[in-house]
């Protein structure tokens, strides 16, 4: 990434992040399990806010991360958690098989909600790109979470099993390492 002003260029994506969006719930770096940052985010925002300052003015740059951090709330509160909540509830009354992903039609919308709408609307707030953070993000958000939980609680009011793909391609797919086919 650019260095500018007093922040040095780095070669470390991560580096100036006070959030990992890209995850399905929204934390802190530190806080995210595959691979925790070992730096602190409130030091890391204070290095993005000095190179958005070399642009904008202080009173512009503090607006926008007091927004952002209200994205990333919203969207962990609105959104995610309410969604993991039914999507567990379904795995323990047994109306949704935990046995495999992507087998069910609500694992994949579970999955589209974070990893696509949740995702383009935080990345949107983040990178001050509001037709991504609304039209491509919330807005899309709303309209996959009203469906996802209108089929889950017609799962659970009517205590019927959701329905199986029989032949949904890799749903749960070999995670051994590929060998090199050519030595």
């Amino acid at each position: 990434m650019s260095g500018a002003g007093t922040v040095l260029t780095s070669h470390d994506v991560t580096e100036r992040l006070a959030w990992e969006s890209q995850a399905p719930l929204t934390i802190r770096p530190s806080d995210f399990k595959p691979f925790p940052a070992k730096t602190n985010h409130v030091t890391e925002r204070n290095k993005m806010k000095e190179v958005c300052k070399q642009c904008h003015g202080k009173v512009w740059v503090d607006d926008h991360f007091v927004k952002m951090d209200k994205v990333m709330i919203e969207y962990n509160d609105v959104y995610f958690k309410p969604a993991k909540k039914m999507l567990d509830d379904l795995y323990a009354k047994g109306l949704l098989d935990n046995t495999k992903f992507f087998d069910e039609k609500l694992e994949v919308e579970y999955y589209e909600l974070w990893h696509h709408e949740g995702r383009r609307a935080r990345f949107g707030a983040a990178m001050m790109a509001p037709d991504y953070a609304w039209w491509h993000g919330f807005y899309e958000c709303k309209k996959r979470y009203n469906g996802y939980m209108e089929e889950a609680r017609h799962l659970i009011e009517t205590n019927k099993k959701a329905y199986v793909y029989p032949d949904f391609p890799n749903a749960t797919g070999d995670t051994t390492r590929p060998k090199a086919l050519f030595p």
